[in-house]
């Protein structure tokens, strides 16, 4: 009988030279019989081969392992998402709220899931694309959100929105925040956004400091195009997940809309998401659990 997940990617925190993780989990794959890919410098240092380029990992992969926290995870799912593999998250950053395996039980939690005990977790990502004089600069995914966000300047921006080619509001904001149901519990919900179950089809609109009292957080449909003009502002930069970024100009237009692949989480089939909402942000606890 064929294995589930014959061949694995696995990657760890991009700068770091601690491979110690990655050859565990590697043994751990190449123990119960399946092949193993790593990228070019871990793969050199553990003397698994001369390892292989991203692109690589993701077209040859069943499944891909990543070590690191929910930064790690989120630079590696979304340049990857196309190419429509599953993905298994372990801590080994401050919060892991997506990479919700500790790394002191990876090697239990993933001998588990590849034994075909796992829940699925599907999750919709944002694409967004800049532009200017009426051409494309700039594109990109995110996973959380896109953000248009104020500079160095610290002054606030002023935008125009439109939803599906309809008018929706005109904000004076230090950002504008367009967030999928994932990124809920990140950026968003600092800044007062409600938290969104992941599987819940939508889109969220957060202004960041609005100067106004009645500029709210609106929840609209997943399959929406939203269009947001920025119409003025000192100097502004557009964000993908808070890792990759554009410079943004007066009369610029970025246009977010659903990403048509999705990342594919798989977690310990106990996997419960209000007991991560509880044990990760202290949701729902009384004053005297504390």
């Amino acid at each position: 009988m064929t294995k589930e997940f014959s061949t694995v990617g696995v990657f760890g925190k991009r700068d770091s030279l601690d491979y110690e993780p990655l050859r565990i989990i590697a043994e751990l794959l190449i123990k119960s019989g399946r092949q193993v890919l790593l990228e070019k410098k871990p793969a050199e240092a553990l003397s698994l081969g001369e390892g292989f380029t991203r692109d690589e990992i993701g077209k040859k992969s069943d499944l891909i392992i990543i070590y690191g926290g929910d930064g790690t995870f989120l630079g590696v799912s979304r340049r990857m998402a196309h190419y429509d593999v599953p993905f298994i998250g372990i801590n080994a950053g401050r919060l892991g709220f997506v990479t919700d395996i500790p790394s002191d039980k990876m090697v239990e939690e993933i001998s588990e899931i590849l034994s075909g005990h796992y829940y699925t977790d599907t999750r919709c990502l944002l694409e967004g694309i800049q532009i200017r004089d009426g051409k494309e600069i700039y594109r990109n995914v995110a996973v959380n959100e896109i953000c248009v966000s104020r500079g160095n300047s610290g002054g606030m921006i002023e935008v125009s929105v439109s939803v599906n080619k309809l008018p929706m509001s005109r904000q004076r904001a230090d950002g504008l925040i367009v967030s999928t149901p994932t990124g809920s519990t990140a950026y968003a919900l600092s800044v007062g956004g409600p938290m969104i179950y992941p599987s819940v089809a939508c889109t969220l609109l957060i202004p960041v400091a609005p100067h106004s009292l009645a500029n709210r957080p609106i929840v609209i449909p997943e399959n929406s195009l939203i269009e947001i003009t920025v119409t003025d502002m000192r100097d502004a930069t557009l964000y993908f997940d808070m890792q990759d970024n554009s410079e943004v100009l007066v009369g610029d237009i970025i246009k977010a809309s659903p990403y048509p692949h999705r990342v594919k989480i798989l977690h310990p089939s106990r996997h419960n998401y209000f007991d991560t909402l509880c044990k990760k942000l202290h949701w729902n606890y009384l004053p005297t659990d504390r």
